[in-house]
């Protein structure tokens, strides 16, 4: 089985030519062999959240064996958040949050954020947060609230050897690969500083064509096939609570 920790459905990224609906996510993982895809709405994160998190709620709905969801969350508005958050997590299928600073331009560390976090981690729901800062912005976070189940979405990014550090120190973070900056070793070396236990697949798919990680984790990375089987499926079944067989 392969679950994919981080995909999208949306409108589309009409300006870049790039379709988003779910029926793209279930072409794109039917033809690279992934299994679920735990989806969020990158539209709902730049303009209507709520919205968005219907979109998702839809597809969980009419495609519950092959997606599940992150709602996504505005911390500009965070009693408001808090109560989508919770309405969406008594939805069948959503199973954690997902935070982007770049679009809200407030850090993780603000106050409206670390309350989201906080109230996330009491319900041990998995936070999946846009990272393309070598995950500096989750070090005071990952202190602060040390039982929050953090993902580091894109590995921090460009500066993912940072990432490794960061995460190192903090065993509540968890190392998810896709990214647009692709470099021999990235895979292994998140490996070796963590542990596979800690590593998570993901695509960013319909964003990024899944076919580049799927080939470093199956075939070119230097991986046992249990931790192969680690980063591509078991991790993310247990933080999104999924029984695999």
């Amino acid at each position: 089985m392969i679950i994919d920790a981080h995909a999208h459905v949306c409108h589309g990224w009409e300006e870049l030519g790039i379709p988003g609906g779910a029926e793209e996510a279930l072409r794109l993982m039917d033809r690279h062999g992934i299994d679920i895809a735990c989806i969020s709405n990158s539209r709902a994160l730049r303009h209507d959240y709520v919205a968005g998190n219907e979109l998702v709620a839809d597809a969980l709905r009419r495609w519950p064996d092959r997606f599940r969801g992150y709602a996504a969350i505005n911390p500009l508005r965070p009693e408001d958040a808090l109560n989508e958050l919770r309405r969406r997590l008594d939805e069948p299928g959503f199973i954690g949050m997902k935070l982007h600073v770049s679009h809200h331009q407030i850090p993780y560390t603000d106050p409206r954020h670390l309350m989201l976090i906080e109230r996330a981690a009491q319900w041990q729901i998995p936070i999946l947060l846009h990272t393309f800062d070598g995950a500096a912005s989750l070090d005071q976070v990952a202190t602060e609230v040390p039982d929050a189940l953090l993902i580091a979405g894109h590995m921090g990014g460009y500066h993912w050897d940072r990432s490794l550090d960061v995460a190192a120190r903090h065993p509540n973070i968890y190392l998810e690969v896709c990214c647009s900056c692709i470099e021999a070793g990235r895979l292994e070396a998140a490996v070796a500083t963590v542990g596979a236990n800690r590593v998570l697949f993901g695509t960013d798919l319909p964003f990024l064509d899944p076919s580049p990680w799927l080939a470093i984790v199956q075939e070119e990375a230097a991986l046992t096939p249990a931790q192969r089987e680690a980063v591509l499926c078991r991790n993310m079944a247990r933080l999104a609570r999924l029984e695999v067989v």
